[in-house]
């Protein structure tokens, strides 16, 4: 368990140096772009009762809304990540 939570230590100080901005942006352009993908090829495999113009909004609508709710998501993750860490980084100050 404890080389686990150095590895995580490790890992996220890493990450933090890279900055918030880069955390969230990544995370969020992953998942939305992994998701949209998916909804994409799924329309082209095997939905036979919309067309391309009923697609596009659907798609356009779905594209907004994980952004939008990637960016508050990640950034939310971010901050927990945080607070983990600074109780970490504490208790290896305090030993």
């Amino acid at each position: 368990m404890n080389s686990w939570i150095n590895k995580q230590y490790n890992r996220w100080a890493i990450t933090r140096r890279k900055g918030r901005l880069h955390y969230v942006g990544k995370h969020t352009l992953i998942v939305a772009g992994a998701v949209l993908f998916g909804s994409f090829l799924g329309f082209m495999l095997f939905d036979k009762i919309r067309n391309w113009g009923e697609f596009s909004i659907d798609f356009g609508i779905a594209a907004i809304a994980l952004l939008v709710f990637g960016l508050v998501i990640n950034h939310i993750i971010w901050i927990v990540a945080e607070i983990f860490y600074e109780k970490e980084f504490a208790k290896r100050e305090r030993t």
